[in-house]
């Protein structure tokens, strides 16, 4: 029975176990009971194969229980493992979940900031496209005003240019009729200078004409023809005479071929003539006076 036990350690741990609590047991009985109780060797033996038994079918049962327990643990195991595996997968499901989710979140914001840079892009662009049109806009605006000021600045120094030469042609009609005016004037202020010259003329020298025509018949009143003086021709006499009409000297021009007798004739009847008659006009007198004497006329 012993090597029996021995084969089966676990079996001869859990008997001595049981007669130690046996033992104990009956050391109690004995403390507290009157009468203590004999146990057969028998029961013992029998008690003890009937311990080895149930060891046996304990051991039995402990390694069902333990092989039960072996494989509820592997299961388990297995469970912990597939539940392990399922929350890796589902750890790594939820970090390519999150990992996708980051993509897209990323491609999101990627797109999100393509789309805003674009837009930037397309802003800046309008922005740029609307000062450039503002810009031309403003450069036509300019240029038309430059334009309109150089037609205004052209139209006003043409209008100018027309006032100028209108303001010069009407000057230029103005003194050509100026100097026609002052051309006929002069023409009509000639004329009639030239006629009252004429005029004057003409009346100075019919004053003059009698003047000489005076003097030379109050001579030829005053000569007294000379006896035996020969040929006496048509003279002409020089006078010299001062204010009033007195003889300052006689000569003679031309009068050849007379006698010396007729000549002192002459100038006898010229001093008697003294003072020789005064013209009409003062302006007519002349010093030195000249006049033909006729003894015929």
């Amino acid at each position: 029975m012993l090597a029996e036990l021995l084969k089966h350690p676990k079996a001869l741990t859990v008997s001595l176990l049981f007669h130690a609590v046996l033992i104990g047991l009956v050391v109690v009985n004995l403390d507290f009971s009157d009468q203590p109780k004999h146990i057969k060797v028998g029961e013992i033996a029998k008690t003890v194969k009937a311990e080895v038994v149930d060891g046996k079918q304990l051991e039995e049962k402990k390694k069902q229980e333990e092989l039960e327990a072996r494989r509820k643990k592997e299961a388990e195991q297995k469970k912990q493992e597939a539940r392990k595996r399922e929350e890796k997968k589902k750890k790594e499901a939820e970090r390519k979940r999150k990992q996708e989710e980051k993509r897209k979140a990323e491609l999101k914001r990627e797109k999100e900031a393509e789309a805003k840079q674009k837009a930037e892009e397309k802003r800046k662009a309008e922005e740029k496209r609307k000062a450039e049109q503002k810009r031309k806009a403003e450069e036509k605006r300019k240029a038309e005003e430059k334009r309109k000021a150089e037609e205004k600045r052209k139209a006003e120094e043409k209008r100018k240019a027309e006032e100028k030469r209108k303001a010069e042609e009407e000057r230029k009609r103005e003194e050509a009729r100026r100097l026609a005016e002052q051309e006929q004037k002069r023409k009509e202020a000639e004329l009639l200078a030239r006629l009252e010259a004429e005029e004057t003329q003409r009346r100075l020298n019919s004053l003059r004409e009698a003047y000489i025509l005076a003097i030379q018949q109050k001579v030829h009143r005053n000569w007294i023809k000379p006896a035996g003086s020969g040929k006496m021709p048509r003279c002409e006499v020089n006078v010299q005479q001062g204010p009033g009409g007195i003889i300052l000297g006689v000569s003679f021009g031309a009068c050849g071929g007379t006698t010396e007798t007729y000549r002192k004739s002459i100038v006898n009847a010229v001093y008697k003539a003294e003072p020789l008659p005064k013209p009409a006009d003062p302006a007519l007198f002349d010093r030195d006076l000249k006049f033909y004497f006729d003894p015929a006329s």
